[in-house]
């Protein structure tokens, strides 16, 4: 939680290696769950999909179905993440069938993470329905965390249908009940999204104040991760009102902040935002190379084609930029195979298609 996955995943071996001394199975297959987790937790997606998948089986085998349905989910988040969707969805529903069958009930669960899926596939209206109903299933339980999440969840669903006001509100009320159950991390998490909500309406000092706040309580809980959203998202914001300097030095300082916990996926995604700031200054050889920096470091997580192939768009807007047409074809046909590679990335594909016609379109003029 500390976000010092080296040391974790050094303890979390050895234990591993205890259970096994003396053939603790079950001891073994929650190492290997949790060593899943710290790689979650690193975006390594692809390798803790196969740690976890591992694990589920194991968990089958020994006949702990509560376990392997634990698995499930948790594959069910990471494919989400991941933006396959219906990867996640099966996952999910196998879940769901698992804890019946053992009496768990879990259909709030269920609701919150199939809602979380529709949200992905920008079906809002299915999504809305589903976190309302996961929200009162919580409440009919007394899980106050439960509800409080899935008012923060109905905000971001706002937020991406650009309904910026009731988003604040919903992730308001969700800030206010995390931070009367004690849980100060979800707490920070909602006014670095308010913070991000308020800089989309660019209410740049209302802000400014949020995310300070939300950084401000990452530190005092020792969330490095936390602290190097907020600077991301204050590069954003400082890029946004074209104070270039200010948002090369916020992009710099996420990235090493996120290089020193080993989110790589994240430095990758840092240099991307240092990639287009640059090239709004026309800085082009900085651009180019923040670009390269970044798709090198995506190579190492092919699983990551969302990523990749926004990174490749962007680098096709680049070449667009310094007129070298036939590299920016090169890039947008890239991302958009990328893109297409996928399988559930179709708006994606489509944006790529718009690049290309725009390019067709510059060509001629």
């Amino acid at each position: 939680m500390q976000a010092k996955y080296k040391e974790a995943s050094e303890i979390i071996s050895e234990a591993q290696q205890l259970f096994q001394q003396i053939r603790n199975e079950l001891g073994v297959a929650e190492c290997l769950q949790r060593l899943g987790d710290i790689y979650r937790m690193q975006g390594r997606n692809d390798e803790a999909i196969e740690m976890i998948s591992d694990d589920q089986k194991q968990f089958q085998t020994f006949g702990n179905q509560m376990r392997a349905a634990e698995c499930l989910w948790s594959l069910g988040d990471l494919y989400r993440m991941q933006k396959k969707y219906d990867e996640a969805t099966e996952m999910i529903m196998k879940a769901q069938k698992q804890s019946d069958e053992i009496g768990d009930k879990t259909g709030a669960a269920f609701c919150f993470r199939l809602g979380s899926i529709y949200r992905g596939q920008a079906k809002y209206k299915e999504a809305s329905e589903m976190i309302s109903k996961a929200q009162q299933l919580f409440q009919q339980i007394g899980n106050e965390l439960g509800a409080a999440e899935c008012l923060k969840k109905l905000g971001d669903i706002y937020r991406v249908q650009g309904r910026n006001d009731e988003a604040i509100k919903m992730v308001s009320d969700a800030q206010t009940q995390f931070q009367t159950i004690g849980n100060q991390m979800r707490a920070a998490e909602c006014l670095l999204s308010l913070g991000d909500l308020y800089r989309k309406q660019e209410r740049y000092d209302e802000a400014t104040e949020m995310i300070m706040k939300a950084r401000k309580q990452f530190e005092e809980i020792g969330y490095k991760a936390g602290v190097a959203h907020c600077s991301r998202t204050l590069g954003r914001m400082y890029k946004n009102q074209a104070q270039y300097d200010k948002a090369v030095d916020m992009f710099s300082n996420a990235q090493r902040q996120y290089r020193s916990i080993g989110k790589i996926v994240n430095v990758a995604w840092c240099y991307q935002y240092l990639g287009i700031t640059y090239r709004l200054q026309h800085q082009y050889e900085k651009a180019k190379e923040a670009f390269t920096e970044a798709l090198e470091l995506l190579n190492g997580f092919p699983g990551e084609k969302y990523k990749i192939g926004w990174t490749l768009l962007e680098l096709g807007h680049f070449f667009l930029a310094v007129k070298d047409f036939v590299e920016a074809r090169r890039k947008y046909e890239e991302a958009r195979n990328v893109f297409d590679s996928h399988g559930q990335l179709e708006r994606e594909v489509v944006e790529c298609s718009r690049a290309l016609a725009e390019l067709d379109e510059a060509v001629k003029q």
